[in-house]
């Protein structure tokens, strides 16, 4: 499959070699990213968040409350702490935060539950890049000063770094993040419930979890303005059940990888969508010999930019390799395989 449409049944090309254009193409507008523009520094970021109103839902978690004064008014209070929960608690969610000023004061942090360590500049490209996202929502059929107010839900695993980043650029922006249970998180029906309860107008989750809210009956979801949507699963069934769900809203599927902060290509649902490196991020499919592969032909996904984590946990280090292509650049080997379609379009095999 596909990360925005179904192409079961469609091989790609084999083609023998690759041309000298092709292999400009592929490195030079098709491999990587925009350079990221207007990436505040981190301490901004955090900055931002400090500026809320108090009183203001700052968060909700297992039925606990934490209003934007109980996360920033005593931050420096929370320094000590360096590890955060497991699991969601309101707890985690705190100590998160002290986790993002620590490394904003020096420089270096380790998110997730994956003990990714990434440079403070990592996040903050990865926190900038999520904020312009948020911001891409079709305009409502409603009077501006009647639109709801900006609630997220955080439907990934707790684990996944992506949190990390969502957390912080739904701070930066003073909206309220709605972080599900585990239990919560694996039952539609509940997601769904906390939907409804909080008027959720941002979805962040699995990208099967529209298909499988329509196949139980659920919905209409109104207030939904957007699905960012994660995974290599697409295709007809997705587009039909987020336009049964929000038929206004704005929807994308994003391709992940565990040693990279945040989403390292994203595109539509629409099968003529074009999905490319978001700024900041690099994607190369290699051979065994870690040479390129011309259009049309599968290759092993490396993910590579400005993201990407230094090092991980479960023996995982070794994936790390010296990038072919850039004096000093790092590239990551995914477990996934993928191909270019020869107008540039990124195909990752589930």
């Amino acid at each position: 499959m596909t990360v925005v449409d179904d192409i079961r049944g469609v091989e790609p090309l084999a083609l023998p070699s690759m041309t000298a254009v092709e292999r400009e193409r592929i490195l030079g507008e098709w491999a990587a990213g925009v350079e990221p523009y207007d990436v505040s520094a981190l301490v901004t970021v955090i900055r931002h968040g400090h500026m809320v109103p108090e009183s203001r839902v700052a968060a909700r978690c297992a039925g606990e409350v934490l209003t934007y004064g109980d996360l920033f008014r005593g931050h420096d209070r929370l320094q000590g702490v360096h590890r955060s929960s497991a699991v969601p608690t309101a707890t985690g969610i705190s100590t998160l935060l002290a986790e993002f000023i620590t490394a904003s004061r020096v420089g270096v942090g380790r998110f997730g539950g994956n003990g990714l360590l990434l440079g403070a500049d990592a996040l903050a490209v990865a926190v900038a890049d999520r904020r312009g996202v948020a911001a891409d929502r079709r305009l409502r059929r409603c009077d501006p000063a009647l639109r709801p107010a900006d609630c997220r839900l955080l439907a990934l695993p707790w684990s996944d770094p992506q949190n990390c980043v969502d957390l912080l650029a739904a701070w930066a922006s003073g909206a309220c993040v709605v972080v599900p249970t585990e239990q919560q998180r694996r039952d539609p029906a509940q997601l769904a419930g906390l939907i409804e309860t909080y008027g959720v107008t941002q979805v962040v989750a699995d990208a099967e979890l529209p298909v499988l809210l329509m196949a139980e009956g659920i919905g209409p979801l109104p207030t939904v303005a957007r699905w960012d949507l994660v995974g290599t699963y697409g295709g007809s069934a997705l587009t039909e059940a987020v336009r049964y769900l929000s038929p206004d809203a704005v929807a994308t599927v994003a391709y992940h990888s565990p040693a990279y902060l945040g989403a390292v290509a994203r595109g539509p649902l629409s099968p003529s969508g074009w999905v490319r490196p978001v700024p900041g991020a690099k994607v190369l499919l290699l051979d065994e010999e870690q040479r390129l592969v011309p259009p049309g032909v599968v290759g092993d996904v490396y993910v590579g930019g400005r993201s990407l984590g230094a090092e991980m946990a479960g023996g995982d280090r070794d994936r790390f390799v010296r990038d072919p292509y850039e004096p000093d650049g790092r590239l990551f080997r995914t477990s996934h395989r993928g191909w270019w379609t020869p107008e540039g379009r990124l195909i990752i095999e589930s």
